[in-house]
């Protein structure tokens, strides 16, 4: 058995880069330098870059959803499915998001994750958002909390670097649109003419 396989093998399926530090009293220089060799190797997976979480791939070969979820939810616990992502899944767009969108608490500069599109948002967005994201009956959608669909809307029309369906690639049922308007007033969100007018038209009957 050599060195690497015998520190792997007392290493748990997820470790990071200060756990790794703790287990074998390597300086964090010095640690970097092994799991760089290790990432060569294939035995071990970073969950992004320079993120400092690792998969263990002694122990867990192939790395799944749930595994890149739960490095996710270890690095931004406040992690809440958004944008494109939550539409995507209601059946609302038909364009298949190439990552997931997720909302995380805004800070002053983020930890990029292999899968995930970051979009940082203020503690005051979480607190508007807070009742509705955990309504009983709310599922996660991929083990995520997830936006309510109408208000993953309006927050994408409020995200000047974010992807702004238009009104023509949106498949809003009508018995949403109210809920549209509604979460447009809750972020004070201006929706785009089109997108309000088309859910007013559902309003005025």
């Amino acid at each position: 058995m050599t060195a690497a396989v015998a520190r792997l093998l007392n290493l748990p399926e997820v470790f990071t880069l200060a756990g790794f530090c703790k287990v074998t009293g390597f300086s964090r220089n010095a640690a970097a330098v092994c799991l760089r060799r290790w990432k060569t190797r294939g035995l071990i997976e970073p969950a992004g870059e320079r993120a400092g979480i690792y998969f263990n791939k002694l122990k867990r070969s192939n790395i799944d959803s749930s595994d890149r979820i739960g490095a996710l939810l270890f690095e931004y616990p406040t992690a809440i499915l958004c944008g494109e992502s939550v539409l995507h899944a209601a059946g609302w767009i038909t364009q298949i998001p190439a990552r997931l969108s997720v909302a995380v608490l805004a800070r002053p500069s983020y930890v990029s994750l292999h899968g995930f599109e970051l979009h940082g948002r203020p503690r005051s967005w979480f607190r508007k958002v807070h009742g509705m994201v955990n309504a009983a009956g709310n599922a996660k959608i991929y083990g995520l909390r997830a936006l309510p669909t109408a208000l993953a809307l309006v927050d994408l029309y409020g995200d000047s670097k974010a992807w702004h369906p238009d009104v023509d690639d949106l498949d809003i049922p009508e018995e949403d649109k109210d809920a549209v308007l509604a979460a447009g007033k809750l972020l004070r969100i201006e929706l785009p003419v089109t997108v309000r007018e088309l859910c007013e038209a559902r309003s005025a009957r």
